[in-house]
């Protein structure tokens, strides 16, 4: 019987489409300055937030994420993160980051930086609110049952950064906020001439 060769479709190695998803993820890494180390705690919960934060934001790297304790978490990147150690320490990819996917690695450092309770905070409330459909109060307070281990401020800071990371704006938002600074800025300027500054 001879074979209808037409039809065949090639189907592209596993470990290829694997090396594209990791190596996009280092060319993340690196536009952040994350220097990865496998065998610290802090940078693979680093490693898992920032992935499961630029999914949240949109950006399709291959990784999806499920919640655990410790906040969204992807299986398959800590594989990959044991598998190709010394890639990551190196930061070495073949893969380069368009100019958005740089924007939004720009956006994500300047909010977030490289703190894990920030991280963690942030991307378990992203989850809460764009995977499970939480309204941002019970998303709060989802948070705060699942890490009773950090203080308030903490919660606070975390969805604080998440929202602005993971959020636009709508113009109401930023009049409201816009009124509410403008309170702020003359109650300071008032305090600095009863001092006389």
């Amino acid at each position: 019987m001879e074979e209808n060769t037409d039809l065949a479709v090639p189907v592209p190695p596993l470990r290829s489409i694997t090396m594209e998803k990791y190596q996009k993820v280092i060319a993340f890494f690196k536009e952040l300055g994350f220097q990865f180390d496998i065998s610290r705690f802090d940078d693979r919960l680093i490693a898992q937030k920032l992935v499961c934060l630029l999914e949240l934001k949109g950006i399709d790297l291959g990784y999806s994420c499920s919640l655990y304790v410790r906040g969204p978490y992807s299986p398959d990147l800590t594989q990959d993160l044991y598998a190709f150690p010394a890639e990551f320490a190196a930061l070495v990819s073949g893969s380069r980051l368009t100019p958005q996917e740089k924007e939004t690695a720009g956006e994500l450092g300047r909010i977030f930086g490289l703190k894990p309770v920030s991280l963690e905070v942030g991307a378990t409330y992203g989850y809460y609110t764009l995977r499970q459909g939480s309204d941002p109060l019970e998303a709060v307070r989802q948070v705060k049952r699942l890490k009773p281990f950090y203080s308030e401020a903490q919660v606070a800071l975390g969805v604080s950064k998440a929202k602005q990371f993971l959020f636009t704006p709508t113009e109401k938002d930023l009049e409201a906020l816009k009124e509410e600074t403008g309170i702020w800025q003359r109650a300071s300027l008032t305090s600095r001439e009863y001092r006389g500054e």
